[in-house]
């Protein structure tokens, strides 16, 4: 995990509009409130600087295919199934905005779906951070595999009180997934991207982040030993 503001912006300037515009505000640090607690505030950051990477990934994937991650490729790549996701999320948005459904009447456009998604993203992981539960990563590793099979199943399990913007996304989806050439091209490679995101959530080189005192602790899994990571003077 890097710190803010040694990942640079992402370079959204080449982008066509309105993605240009979605992907600054996306990339706009949270405001959080100015009593917040130090370490708080560098762990929240940490985060920050974790959906900046793997952003970066999307904008290669999509409009810029030799665009640089600013990172060595060995950590660079740990960072790449949570771009895949973004990325096939990104696609879905565009998929299915043209589609004449209810729920697609709350966006001007895909990239506005889109913007409402990622900061919803951001507000959920802020929430459990400040939250600080460290209950391991098993807990959230096994509530995506349960997402992940409802959603083969062509059921929808999100919750549309706290995560409104997914769950219009899911619902409309749902309504093409017997349409081949959406299953084909849309929906199979977003729930592999699920997938292969929550494996790596789940692997040995991602560990739990959470805070002791003034401490950022780390844990590898259920069990393992606990590892100081970065602590305030």
């Amino acid at each position: 995990m890097q710190p803010l503001l040694s990942i640079p912006s992402l370079p959204t300037d080449s982008l066509p509009e309105p993605w240009s515009e979605v992907f600054r505000r996306i990339d706009r640090p949270t405001p959080f409130p100015a009593l917040i607690e130090p370490i708080l505030q560098w762990r929240l950051d940490m985060e920050e600087a974790d959906l900046r990477v793997a952003l970066y990934w999307v904008l290669k994937k999509k409009w810029n295919s030799k665009l640089k991650i600013p990172l060595k490729l060995k950590q660079a790549k740990l960072y790449k199934p949570w771009g895949e996701l973004l990325f096939r999320t990104l696609e879905l948005s565009e998929r299915l905005h043209k589609v004449d459904h209810p729920a697609t009447q709350h966006y001007v456009d895909a990239a506005d779906w889109y913007l409402h998604l990622m900061l919803e993203t951001k507000r959920i992981s802020n929430d459990v951070i400040i939250d600080n539960e460290a209950g391991g990563k098993t807990p959230f590793v096994q509530e995506r595999y349960s997402i992940i099979g409802s959603l083969k199943a062509q059921r929808n399990p999100v919750n549309p009180q706290t995560s409104p913007h997914f769950y219009r996304l899911v619902e409309v989806a749902l309504t093409l997934e017997p349409q081949d050439e959406f299953n084909n091209r849309y929906w199979k490679p977003f729930l592999r991207a699920c997938s292969q995101w929550t494996e790596m959530t789940a692997s040995r080189l991602c560990r739990e982040t959470f805070i002791e005192g003034n401490i950022i602790m780390q844990r590898r899994g259920q069990g393992r030993a606990e590892i100081p990571f970065f602590s305030l003077p």
